[in-house]
Formats: structure tokens, sequence, C-alpha cells
């Protein structure tokens, strides 16, 4: 048996036919990139090697100036890559998930029926340790922000009972994260008032969160 069988085994025509398009489109995600920027690189590399080469036959600048103000601006360009959701992206700073002592206790279990497991639709980037392990899932088209379900909802909630179903390995903003003063789910914890506009809130896609 194949490798791919073996994954696809046990899984309806229109599992794998949702399983093939989201690979497709991760890799075909890939390949744009890497076509693009490889081009982008050669000819920004061009430019920048000639311009450096005719400074410094001029004497108009040293290669300590250059090494010093080239720190400065790739700071800069990396805000900015970033913030363009250019590239993977991991969580920043990272933990070590199985020894993260950092949890919120919050009852859940008698809130569920007033949020429906809001906090089960915030998007936010896996650790270089979660994407390794393999078993927390993240977006081949927007790697490597943990993995949704058409509704919204990440990909290990269990529907049913509104209950990660991997919550021994869950991520740590899933440990970290505090609702209780999230405009965004609440508008009063304490009294258990939602926030009225809370499913046109999830339907943006720009709703990260971070531990």
């Amino acid at each position: 048996m194949s490798s791919t069988a073996g994954i696809t085994e046990g899984l309806s025509g229109k599992e794998r036919m949702e399983l093939r398009a989201e690979v497709a489109g991760g890799l075909r995600y890939a390949h744009r990139r890497a076509s693009a920027n490889t081009g982008k690189l050669l000819e920004v590399a061009s430019f920048a090697y000639a311009a450096i080469e005719l400074l410094a036959e001029k004497g108009l600048l040293t290669i300590e100036e250059l090494d010093g103000r080239k720190k400065v601006v790739a700071e800069r360009l990396m805000k900015k890559y970033t913030a363009d959701g250019m590239g993977a992206a991991y969580q920043d700073p990272e933990f070590d998930k199985y020894t993260f002592d950092r949890t919120v206790e919050i009852d859940c279990d008698s809130r569920l029926p007033l949020c429906k497991a809001a906090c089960c639709r915030l998007r936010f980037a896996l650790s270089r340790q979660d994407v390794e392990e393999g078993i927390v899932q993240w977006e081949f088209r927007h790697p490597y922000f943990i993995a949704h379900r058409a509704d919204g909802y990440c990909r290990h909630l269990d529907a049913a009972k509104l209950s990660c179903s991997i919550h021994a390995n869950r991520a740590v903003p899933c440990r970290a994260y505090d609702c209780r003063n999230d405009k965004r789910i609440w508008s009063d914890f304490d009294n258990g008032c939602i926030n009225p506009d809370i499913d046109e809130l999830f339907n943006a896609e720009t709703q990260l969160e971070h531990c």
C-alpha cells in the first residue's frame, strides 16, 4: 500500500477530495511563492551588489557602515514581512507546551452553552514543536496557522461535545488563552453576556490570538 493510500484510508470520497484540494492549494501556494521569490531575489541581489561595488569604488561608503545599516534595515523588513503574512508563521516567542505553567483555569463546562466554544474559532500560529510533532494540524494554505474546518472551528474540536480531541497535546495559545477580558467573546463575562456581534467578528480572517 502506498503512503498516500494509507493516509486516505477510511476517508469518504468527499473527504478525500477535500484533502486533495487542501494539499494542492498548499503546494500551489509554495510553488508560486518559490518562483516569485527566486526571481525577485536575483533581481534585487544584482542591483544591490552593483550599487555596493560602485559606492565602495567611489569611496562613498565602507563595509563597516554597510554592515551596521544592514542590521537595522533587516529588522524593519522582517516586521513588514511578518505583518503581510508572507512566508511561514511560527509562534514568537515559543515555549515547550508540556512544561508551560501559565495555564488559565476557567469553568468552561458551564460557559459552553453560552459561548459555543468561541475560543476554538481563533486563529494563531503554531510553534515549531507543534509542527514537528505532527499532532496539531495546520492550514496548508497558511503555514503554520492552526487548521480550521469550513464552519470556522478548529479541526480538533469535537463538535458533539464541544471539547478538544487533542487536549493533552494542545498548543500553547490554547493553554494560555484567557477569554474573560476578550470583548470579542464576552460583553460581560461575570454575568454571562455574549458579545452580540460575535459571529461577525469571528468571520474576519484577521482574528489572531497570541499567548
